[in-house]
């Protein structure tokens, strides 16, 4: 084994296999990969708020804000604000940062610590310039699947018009920053592919990342860190072994008109990433395009948990025989 200490980035789009990226890697002996933190997007934009961070009061008030991120409260470790700012390299944001992933590190008995947080896909710029040794790790699905999974899951957009047209945002995103990067520092892996052949794949990703391969990383389900993050609806997928199960998903799923609307929104982009298309491709007509658009963006957070109310009501109506899938002419609108 090497001694390498280059922290690395998952980055996705959501519901695209990062979690189980994250367990892969987390299951090698010498790699920490804790929950997300989404701490690039929560505080960072912000960090103008904490003024001269040399400053000792603004230091701490920038660890406490991180250590208070709901996303950061469901890692095992609890650090207090000071213990934080003493572990710190460097009194900076990415000090910090550094500081609590090697906690995690530390705490879970490993020497190189990586990070997943989906939407720093839009952060890979930024990331490099705080850890100019930084690697970074892009899993990409099937946009058609992806779109089906976030619309399936607690997670928003709900439709899966704009699942997709997420996806494609992400994707863009990651590929135009990874344009910028060193060889040695961007890795690109299909979800189907590392499901199909997992062994090889994930062979690739160790030499990438300079770390001796361990099959232990093959049963990634069996981790602790999988048993107790599969507890959550969200990620019960977890707690499963890899398989292809969830690959291809929306050839079954779908009508074949939804699937030609989605191949004429984010087709060339799908044919970039290898995936295939079909040549029936049918764009969603201008009006009930926006209005898909539309219901997933600005609303009232009043109305969230009455959206998800009236999706239990309406999956009550359909166990009960009111109605079927077949009573329906699209599921853009989402799955349920």
């Amino acid at each position: 084994m090497t001694d390498n200490r280059r922290p690395f980035f998952i980055v996705s789009a959501p519901r695209s296999g990062s979690t189980l990226l994250r367990l892969i890697l987390d299951a090698h002996p010498r790699l920490a990969v804790p929950p997300p933190g989404w701490l690039l997007d929560l505080v960072y934009p912000y960090l103008y708020s904490y003024g001269d961070l040399a400053q000792p009061p603004n230091l701490l008030a920038l660890a406490e804000d991180m250590l208070q991120a709901p996303t950061v409260g469901k890692w095992p470790i609890k650090p207090e604000p000071r213990e934080l700012v003493r572990a710190a390299p460097s009194p900076t944001f990415a000090g910090l940062y550094e500081a609590l992933h090697v906690a995690y590190a530390s705490a879970e008995g490993k020497q190189r610590w990586g990070e997943k947080t989906p939407r720093n896909a839009f952060w890979i710029d930024e990331i490099r310039a705080l850890f100019p040794d930084a690697q970074f790790i892009h899993i990409v699905r099937d946009g058609r699947d992806q779109a089906i999974d976030i619309s399936d899951s607690l997670l928003w957009p709900y439709s899966v018009y704009s699942g997709a047209n997420l996806w494609q945002r992400y994707v863009t995103a990651a590929r135009e920053s990874a344009g910028r990067l060193p060889a040695d520092a961007y890795f690109e892996i299909r979800y189907e592919d590392l499901c199909a052949a997992p062994e090889p794949w994930i062979r690739r990703l160790c030499d990438f990342l300079g770390e001796a391969f361990d099959p232990r990383m093959l049963a990634p389900h069996e981790t602790r860190s999988a048993r107790a993050w599969s507890t959550h609806p969200l990620h019960a997928k977890t707690a499963q072994p890899i398989s292809t199960k969830f690959c291809e998903m929306y050839k079954t799923r779908l009508p074949g008109s939804d699937v030609a609307v989605l191949d004429a929104l984010i087709g060339d982009t799908l044919k970039r990433f290898g995936y295939a298309v079909s040549s029936a491709a049918s764009p969603a007509p201008a009006r009930l395009a926006s209005q898909l658009l539309e219901s997933d963006t600005v609303t009232n957070p009043e109305n969230l948990p009455y959206r998800r109310w009236h999706e239990e009501r309406r999956k009550a109506r359909k166990a009960a025989g009111v109605w079927s899938d077949a009573d329906r002419k699209s599921l853009l609108w989402g799955m349920n």
